[in-house]
């Protein structure tokens, strides 16, 4: 026999301190219904349902009668767990449950042994806060949940670099610990059923999509006694999106109009580390005489005499002032590749050491020393205030001395930023990652690589360095999967990085016989109709016809750059990200959920690259709706294929919408 549920005990003091409403939501004041019967309890509100198994303990929410989020509720385990002294334990039986308003409050046994948990729910109109706590307020090794893939549909978000699996559920991903490292990451995945997860916290934790075929969405926060996040509800993917933009908020500036407008060139690939005055005078030269609309020139790394040493090294810059002068009269503003890092042989080590500005090992008793690309290194301690305005104040001092005008912020990746390290604020690593991110906000022209909850600052992200190749997974046919995760996840000023690939491996390679002109010509197309273009391997090393048609879509990027500021300014407004999936056009159409090679521009462009070697043709979707070819003014009806599409090497396809969706 079933053991009665007690649901007229309101449970002594629960979550005093505990109420998850970090950000601001849609609010709902009417109430919930409840029904329940041996088995379940119902839950529901105008909008959704809340269906909660008694045995084993299992949540999903429902529309219309139909699943849309939720646990496996046929697994013997049910879906939330928790880790104690190495050994796995999960949430068996509710015991005890009450309800007042909007909110739910549960206590659910657990198969550890006199360990209990108690959940807190508060149901809004479109999310649902969950707050789990270990009833004896122990610290759990991890505490985590694992939900159903299937039940919401086709999955997106969390790390830009997982994006070639289009959707997330069609290959398998483990990432434990889940850091802010190779590319923007954030803790949120939205879903085709208009249902999302978002877990706002810093913390260390790990996720897994589908990983050994298990058909399982599953994350956890490590070394906590509680465990808080929220589970969006909307009427479809791009409400669920408009949904996690205003919890996470929108940005609170929009990058400088050249951005949009104008192609970014960078140093790298031309000059690598032996970037110099001469050299890159010569590279902006270059770029007035080919004529590459450009105004925002980067110098990237190995400028400065040691890493730490926020000063230009005289043997290859005898005088900054003068070629900052000279760039400047030339039309550019030009930004400073930098990191937080400081290596021991800087000048400035032993200063920072003697005013503990520096992260200190796990003993706390000397500077953490770890890998990185360029050695050995140690790392400021932003989370101290008065290191952080040490680095601020250098930083700022070069744009004083030297008419700097920003900053290329690179580095400070969580990976290489050991949960165990001591600092000033006891930060863990992903907010070392977001402290980094943050000073991109004190100058306007910044770049940024790696971020994690830094969404509302409207700073400039790029996609990470690409292999100059065509693959998938980090050449050409990255570009659009990675971008389109970099806009759903909330970073939607970005830049596809360097045109043609920027790993200087592949351009050191015995196997590198040149850029391939056909590869940079179709990254050049793909990256023209992006919110901002990067060039770094120069075109006019090419020949005649491919410099040509490189410089003509340069052209049309610049051409629809005040479309493209419009939508980077309706971003900051609205949340309405600039470069979409084709399910926003129309989300119930299931066919647009697997379309990982073409994008919309706003509602009024969809672009569809070229992303194969030797292709002069390509199949393009149309949703529904009417659109027009870009080249031809040639009208189709959407809802269709069409098969074959000419795309010569000087055409990137492109068809423009003429009826509203």
């Amino acid at each position: 026999m079933k053991k009665a549920i007690n649901n007229s005990v309101l449970i002594s003091g629960f979550f005093a301190l505990v109420i998850f409403l970090s950000f601001p939501a849609v609010s709902y004041s009417g109430g919930l219904v409840i029904q329940q019967d041996q088995d379940f309890i119902i839950a529901k509100n105008p909008f959704y349902s809340l269906k909660i198994q008694k045995a084993p303990y299992a949540l999903t929410v429902m529309r219309g009668g139909s699943v849309i989020f939720g646990h496996p509720v046929h697994s013997k385990t049910g879906g939330s767990f928790f880790v104690k002294d190495g050994s796995k334990f999960y949430l068996k039986q509710l015991e005890n449950w009450n309800s007042r308003a909007n909110d739910l409050y549960l206590t659910v046994a657990t198969t550890c042994n006199g360990e209990k948990v108690d959940i807190f729910i508060n149901c809004r109109k479109n999310c649902i806060d969950i707050t789990s706590q270990l009833n004896s307020r122990a610290i759990a090794d991890q505490m985590g949940e694992n939900f159903s893939l299937k039940a919401a549909g086709h999955w997106y978000g969390g790390n830009v670099t997982s994006a070639h699996n289009w959707p997330l559920e069609t290959g398998q991903t483990r990432l434990d610990p889940f850091n802010a490292t190779s590319n923007q990451t954030a803790p949120i995945w939205l879903t085709s059923k208009g249902t999302g997860v978002f877990i706002n916290t810093c913390q260390v934790m790990g996720f897994s999509i589908n990983d050994k075929n298990d058909g399982l969405f599953s994350f956890n926060v490590k070394n906590t006694h509680q465990l808080s996040y929220q589970i969006i509800v909307g009427d479809n993917i791009v409400d669920a999106y408009h949904t996690f933009i205003n919890l996470v908020g929108k940005p609170s500036v929009v990058p400088p109009k050249e951005y949009f407008v104008d192609s970014i060139f960078n140093s790298w690939i031309e000059l690598k580390i032996d970037v110099n005055q001469q050299g890159m005078l010569e590279y902006a030269r270059k770029i007035r005489q080919y004529d590459f609309p450009c105004t925002i020139l980067m110098i990237d790394d190995m400028w400065q005499n040691r890493y730490g040493d926020q000063e230009f090294n005289p043997e290859k810059f005898p005088d900054p002032k003068k070629m900052f002068d000279e760039l400047h009269q030339l039309g550019f503003k030009v930004a400073l590749w930098v990191v937080p890092y400081i290596h021991q042989d800087a000048a400035n080590y032993q200063y920072a050491v003697d005013n503990h500005y520096l992260v200190m090992d796990k003993t706390g008793k000397k500077p953490a020393l770890v890998k990185w690309w360029n050695g050995t290194t140690a790392i400021i301690d932003l989370s101290n205030p008065q290191a952080y305005s040490w680095l601020l104040n250098d930083l700022k001092s070069l744009q004083s001395r030297y008419g700097v005008d920003g900053f290329k912020l690179d580095g400070g990746d969580a990976g290489r930023y050991p949960a165990d390290l001591k600092s000033f604020g006891n930060v863990p690593p992903n907010k070392a990652t977001d402290l980094f991110a943050g000073m991109g906000q004190h100058f306007i022209i910044n770049e940024l690589r790696v971020s994690w909850l830094v969404q509302n600052l409207g700073l400039v992200q790029r996609l990470r360095d690409k292999n100059s190749n065509w693959s998938v997974k980090s050449g050409l046919r990255s570009l659009i999967p990675n971008g389109l995760t970099e806009s759903l996840i909330g970073y939607s000023y970005f830049c596809p990085d360097m045109i043609g690939g920027g790993l200087s491996s592949d351009f050191k390679s015995r196997k590198f016989k040149g850029m391939d002109p056909e590869l940079f010509i179709r990254w050049t197309q793909a990256s023209a109709m992006m919110p901002m273009m990067q060039f770094s391997f120069a075109p006019w090393n090419l020949d005649a016809k491919s410099i040509n048609i490189c410089r003509d879509y340069t052209k049309l990027h610049r051409q629809m750059g005040d479309y493209i500021y419009q939508l980077a300014r309706k971003f900051q407004q609205t949340g309405e990200p600039i470069t979409r999936p084709l399910f926003f056009r129309n989300p119930e159409d299931e066919r647009t959920y697997f379309i990982q090679d073409q994008f919309m521009l706003g509602d009024r462009f969809l672009v569809a690259p070229v992303q194969t070697k030797g292709a002069v043709s390509r199949d393009v979707y149309l949703p529904r709706g009417v659109w027009k070819d870009f080249w031809s003014a040639k009208i189709y009806k959407g809802g269709q294929t069409i098969k074959d599409y000419p795309a010569p090497i000087e055409i990137l396809p492109i068809f423009i919408s003429i009826t509203e969706n």
